[in-house]
């Protein structure tokens, strides 16, 4: 490179002919780039900015904090926090029924209600519900999906009560969800084992507490 100006030009610019411009555009359709059609431009590009993009991103965070089986990650502290030494099986559906999902389920509609206090009669199923008492300290608790639960398992749901669509669609979710909320529980309950061993955590759960929910499941 024998001209000075031109190697001067290369060595600060990269290019022997000096600075150079760059410009970026975007390709409208000719009709978009009208005078009447300025609004409709404008109106489209802050919908796309100002509402869907942020939509877009808030919802893939959201989707990223969810736990095992696509659950409410507040379920793990839920849980924690409600399970204790003194946990019984008959207290695994009142726990449960705590989870974010299933604290959701309403009854909808009187012919629900009718079914819920049919299988609410069960023995096994009054043993399962709160008391006052324990309402009082953990909060209040849907009595709904614990009487699914309990009445899924003791078999005392019949084939006519599932042509409800809310109990058929309640039970369903219990049905997909119930699986991961287990895993989860497993996963703290060892946890909190080995915390309460190494001397970090004031429950005192043991591998029976483990057993427990291992057998409930």
């Amino acid at each position: 490179m024998t001209d000075e100006k031109a190697r001067e030009n290369f060595l600060k610019y990269g290019n022997p002919d000096g600075k150079g411009s760059f410009a970026v555009g975007i390709a409208l359709p000719n009709f978009l780039q009208k005078e009447e059609y300025q609004i409709q431009v404008l109106v489209a590009f802050f919908i796309l900015i100002i509402i869907i993009v942020p939509w877009l991103f808030l919802n893939q965070i959201t989707a990223n904090e969810k736990d095992v089986g696509g659950v409410d990650v507040d379920n793990r502290k839920i849980f924690t926090e409600l399970i204790n030494e003194n946990m019984l099986m008959k207290h695994i559906p009142g726990v449960l029924a705590h989870s974010y999902e299933f604290s959701q389920m309403k009854v909808r509609s009187k012919d629900e209600l009718e079914i819920l206090k049919r299988i609410k009669e069960l023995d096994e199923v009054k043993e399962a519900i709160p008391t006052a008492k324990q309402d009082a300290k953990k909060g209040a608790v849907q009595v709904k999906p614990i009487c699914l639960i309990m009445g899924y398992m003791y078999n005392i749901i019949e084939k006519k009560d599932l042509d409800n669509e809310g109990i058929a669609k309640d039970l369903e979710q219990i049905l997909r969800t119930v699986p991961s909320y287990f895993d989860i529980m497993l996963q703290q309950v060892m946890m909190m084992s080995q915390m309460y061993k190494m001397g970090r955590s004031p429950k005192k759960i043991t591998a029976r507490n483990i057993m427990t929910i291992i057998q409930f499941s």
